[in-house]
């Protein structure tokens, strides 16, 4: 970094009833496999992930809630996240991802931190091929106590985190517990996120290319 064929209903879970009463899961049928629709797929190139990346890291969900179906886009490991252009939400129980690249906690090397799946994915696009250290994926900062303890057993923790109140405590709280941490956020000011800023990227590239040729005709 040196860095819809198929409609998505707007869906939100039921509120939970006042009886005491078992009440069924947000999420009924659901149903995983290997990413290969193509509204997911453009869906993602739009936010500037390769379907390469998509294929090889997310994983088509296909879920029932109050007798509709639904689709989206989940991450391949950990506690499974889904998303489409109008839904975000996962199942329970909430969990962190834990993706190790070839690496091992011991003590001497590094770990990413990001705070979701899409940044995660982001930051692949912007390495373009190259090789990352394992990866933590918090998927919500309120996992961040679950995380501490894989956290602890790196090295050195660099924090890909939003932009934010909320990301910048996290970070404090990360550099509190485990000493050695760097803060990535900045490589990516004034965006909010890593995706923002490789969504930036990507359009500042065309519109570069753009004049370029119009120069040279």
């Amino acid at each position: 970094m040196k860095g819809i064929e198929g409609h998505f209903p707007v869906s939100t879970p039921a509120t939970a009833p006042r009886r005491a009463a078992a009440t069924p899961p947000a999420f009924e049928e659901l149903c995983v496999s290997p990413l290969r629709n193509t509204v997911l797929l453009d869906y993602l190139a739009k936010r500037g992930i390769p379907s390469g990346i998509a294929a090889r890291e997310c994983v088509e969900v296909h879920y029932r809630m109050r007798s509709k179906w639904y689709f989206g886009i989940g991450n391949r490991k950990g506690g499974l996240e889904i998303r489409n252009p109008y839904f975000k939400g996962s199942t329970s129980p909430k969990d962190i991802t834990h993706l190790r690249h070839g690496m091992q906690g011991d003590g001497k090397t590094t770990v990413l931190v990001f705070e979701g799946f899409m940044d995660y994915l982001s930051y692949l696009a912007l390495k373009q091929g190259k090789p990352v250290p394992d990866c933590v994926i918090l998927n919500s900062v309120g996992n961040l106590p679950g995380a501490l303890d894989v956290l602890k057993g790196y090295g050195h923790v660099c924090c890909f985190l939003d932009n934010d109140d909320a990301g910048r405590k996290t970070t404090e709280e990360i550099r509190q517990q485990c000493g050695s941490v760097t803060d990535k956020a900045a490589h990516y000011l004034p965006h909010k996120d890593l995706n923002e800023f490789l969504q930036h990227r990507l359009k500042k590239a065309v519109e570069t290319r753009a004049e370029q040729k119009q120069g040279s005709g």
